[in-house]
């Protein structure tokens, strides 16, 4: 069985490093140098085994002040069987198996290790349809849920999670959702948080797309963290879209933009713009913006204050594979439109990408694209004036078949 890359958008938790003043120091007492790199986040990307029946790994790195990324003194640990999306919540990591339909669950220790949980996993009721690549994760807005997409069944599997991150499923266990769902995207809203699914309509053994079959899915989600299907229950979003992603900022309840791989006799990525209203439904709101024909969409991110996307391509058809990083201006409207800096090429695929304060980092992978030595990198790249993007630095990393990326960012004390 073979394993489709993953395109997702996960939005990740915050930790904050507080700063502690030392005690008992006399006067004169010279306070420790600075360290000269110092770490500003951690990193954890899944990693399949080379074969589909086999246990993969999720490797773990401190991504430090220069961009780069370092192995922490535990590289790796073992996950379940096809581990496919990753999310970090509230001192937390949990990462999806599509090979053996679990939810591999682990503590983040004080050096930012990962540890099993006991259990270690726990089963995927909605997932009966197993190997089936794009998978997608995501906490609700307390942090308190945890929702699965089930995407070779078309439904959600939705969690509590526990005093000490444990998850059990809610009742029901599942929800249904369109076909194929492969990203999530979730809000808190003045009537409570919603939640919303990248529906890619994709069917058929050769992954075929119907025309206009695509949707996105819309349901609050309760006190007690089941959701209900807003009315009405889904809308068209074209021809198979792939990541679902939300800006807040924008007035008065937020924007939602889903990507699309494949529009007309080009196949043209495209971008589609929904406005949020007060009850967390969606209405369409401005034309399409395109990110060139060929291209294969992977996901979409905002900037803390709205004001910049980044959106990761892969350009297809040309059995290049390569991955293109794009910057768009956003309006105050929610409208887009491509600034004056050229796209970024990446070279190798890309995968995902997670972006705090002025730092985007980019999860790559050379499977595929004819690369050697090694099997994918991380790019981390800061943002200057006007949001453009530079790379600071572009580290190899030692997973032998990357899939997916979670990023914990330490905040300055």
């Amino acid at each position: 069985m073979q394993f489709r890359l993953a395109r997702l958008i996960t939005l990740l938790p915050f930790a904050v490093l507080v700063g502690v003043n030392g005690c008992g120091a006399g006067p004169g007492s010279a306070a420790p140098p600075p360290v000269a790199n110092p770490p500003v986040g951690f990193a954890y990307v899944t990693d399949a085994a080379s074969t589909a029946s086999d246990v993969g790994s999720v490797y773990e790195y401190a991504v430090l002040n220069d961009g780069s990324v370092s192995p922490l003194a535990q590289v790796s640990i073992s996950a379940g069987v096809g581990p496919g999306a990753v999310v970090v919540v509230s001192g937390h990591a949990y990462v999806v198996n599509v090979g053996d339909g679990t939810v591999s669950q682990y503590n983040i220790a004080a050096d930012n290790s990962l540890t099993p949980m006991n259990p270690p996993t726990v089963i995927n009721p909605g997932m009966k349809t197993l190997g089936v690549i794009p998978s997608a994760v995501i906490a609700d807005p307390s942090e308190s849920f945890l929702y699965v997409a089930n995407s070779g069944d078309g439904t959600l599997s939705q969690f509590s999670i526990g005093s000490g991150g444990q998850l059990a499923p809610l009742t029901p266990a599942t929800v249904a959702v369109g076909i194929e769902p492969v990203s999530i995207a979730v809000t808190a809203g003045p009537s409570g948080g919603h939640l919303y699914v990248a529906n890619s309509g994709e069917s058929g053994p050769a992954g075929l797309v119907p025309a206009g079959s695509g949707s996105v899915s819309q349901f609050s989600i309760g006190a007690d963290g089941t959701l209900t299907p807003l009315n009405p229950a889904a809308l068209s979003a074209g021809t198979s879209p792939v990541a679902v992603a939300i800006d807040q900022t924008i007035a008065p309840f937020g924007m939602a933009f889903v990507m699309s791989d494949c529009e007309g006799a080009q196949c043209t990525g495209t971008i589609r713009q929904f406005a949020v209203g007060a009850g967390g439904e969606l209405s369409a709101a401005g034309a399409p913006v395109m990110t060139g024909d060929h291209y294969d969409a992977i996901g979409m991110v905002t900037d803390q204050n709205g004001i910049n996307a980044y959106v990761l391509t892969n350009f297809m058809g040309v059995d290049t594979g390569n991955g293109a990083l794009w910057q768009f201006s956003v309006g105050n409207t929610g409208a887009l439109s491509t600034p004056n800096q050229p796209t970024l090429s990446l070279g190798p695929t890309a995968l995902a990408q997670t972006l705090f304060e002025d730092r985007l980092c980019v999860l790559t992978s050379n499977v595929g694209t004819g690369g050697s030595g090694g099997s994918g990198g991380i790019n981390c790249y800061t943002l200057g004036t006007g949001g453009a993007p530079t790379l600071a630095a572009s580290t190899m990393l030692a997973a032998a078949h990357p899939v997916s990326m979670a990023m914990l960012f330490l905040n300055p004390p």
